[in-house]
This record gives C-alpha cells, sequence and structure tokens, in this order.
C-alpha cells in the first residue's frame, strides 16, 4: 500500500505515441485497406485497453487512490501495460525498479 498518499505516475511521451500511436495506425489501416487481419487486430487491442483500463481504475481505487484513478484508467485506455506497471510501482513501493524506466525521473 501507499501510505494514504493519493499517487499518480505519469509515463514517458514515448509510450503513447507508441502504444497509443499504434493502435491508431491499425485503425486507420484496417479502415482503408479493408483488411480482415488488421479489423481483427485493432479490435482486439481495443478490448484489451479497455479491460486493462477498468482493471487500472479498480486496482487504484484499492490502493487508495481514489482522486487519481480516473487519471489511471484514462492513461491504462492509452497505452496499456505501461501504465499497469507504473501502477504496480505506485502500489507496492518495495518492489519499484520499473517505475524509474516508464515515468519522468524525479
Amino acid at each position: 500500500m501507499t501510505g494514504g498518499r493519493d499517487t499518480f505516475v505519469p509515463v514517458e511521451t514515448r509510450w503513447y505515441v507508441s502504444n497509443l500511436g499504434g493502435v491508431i495506425t491499425t485503425g486507420l489501416l484496417a479502415r482503408f485497406t479493408g483488411r480482415r487481419l488488421l479489423r481483427l487486430t485493432f479490435w482486439g487491442a481495443v478490448a484489451l485497453h479497455v479491460t486493462e483500463a477498468a482493471y487500472s481504475y479498480r486496482a487504484a481505487r484499492k490502493a487508495g487512490f481514489t482522486e487519481s484513478a480516473p487519471k489511471w484508467a484514462l492513461q491504462t485506455l492509452a497505452v496499456g501495460f505501461p501504465s499497469l506497471q507504473a501502477l504496480h510501482a505506485a502500489r507496492n513501493p518495495a518492489d519499484a525498479g520499473v517505475s524509474g524506466e516508464l515515468g519522468p525521473e524525479r
């Protein structure tokens, strides 16, 4: 746990470029090429990110991050697993080591 502090750790911009950009690019390619595999890949990625976002919202609230839970969910919706790793590190500071790679240096 966190000792009662509401915490949010933004991930680096590169994760938005690669992960969110990749989902958007896949969606555009699926739309304009009509390829079935691209459509399945796009909708699979969307479903995965929505599921991860719902999980991160619940996990953040359970950790006591009640005010920042919506931020965790939106960030996870956009970038996926890097946000979940940052959330895990914020919830369990003793397991740190991941957060320095994903978020801005402090």
